[in-house]
């Protein structure tokens, strides 16, 4: 009787999985379709938020809400980490959002500060067009981290449907490192 009743779960456990691979395919599929008829660039948002924002970017990803295409740019400013929802067709920002992130606080959720943002060589436009070459695809996302005492840009370009996730130093320029990941991001 034991072993039957391990067996259903070996199957549902897979049936499950199966499933779960599909949906995740699914969305896969359609954010690269979306992605793809985007008309505003990462790098062309990441601008609008600046401008908005008046700070410096630490966060920035691709997006569907409510079937409208996004990009989420979060920026560090003086007051704070405000996220700016920017339309991927038109550029208008769409909303902006408080994270709630300030103080003592900014620098440990965040792992940077604006000093930081502010002395590195290398601008966020650059590490994504270093990274999109490299990976030779589209970045989706990137994430600035503090790590080993240093500023870098870990960019995630999607080149059909692989991603690859690129780290740049920001002080150097210099590609650290590159992971490529089968499904998404």
């Amino acid at each position: 009787m034991i072993k039957p009743l391990k067996t259903y779960y070996v199957v549902a456990a897979a049936i499950s999985s199966l499933f779960c691979m599909a949906s995740a395919q699914a969305t896969g599929t359609r954010e690269a379709l979306a992605l793809e008829a985007a008309t505003v660039s990462l790098v062309q948002a990441v601008d609008i938020g600046e401008k908005k924002g008046g700070g410096r970017t630490v966060g920035a990803e691709f997006d569907i809400e409510k079937d409208r295409a996004i990009w989420e740019i979060k920026i560090l400013g003086v007051d704070g980490v405000m996220e700016y929802k920017v339309d991927a067709q038109s550029g208008q920002v769409v909303k902006i959002e408080d994270e709630h992130v300030r103080g003592k606080l900014m620098n440990f959720v965040t792992g940077t500060n604006l000093t930081d943002l502010e002395s590195v060589k290398t601008t966020f436009a650059q590490a994504v067009a270093m990274a999109e070459r490299e990976a030779n695809g589209k970045a989706v996302k990137v994430e600035v981290e503090h790590e080993h005492d240093q500023v870098q840009f870990d960019v995630f370009v999607r080149s059909g449907d692989k991603t690859e996730k690129v780290k740049i130093d920001a002080m150097t320029g210099k590609v650290l490192s590159a992971r490529r990941s089968e499904m998404g991001l």
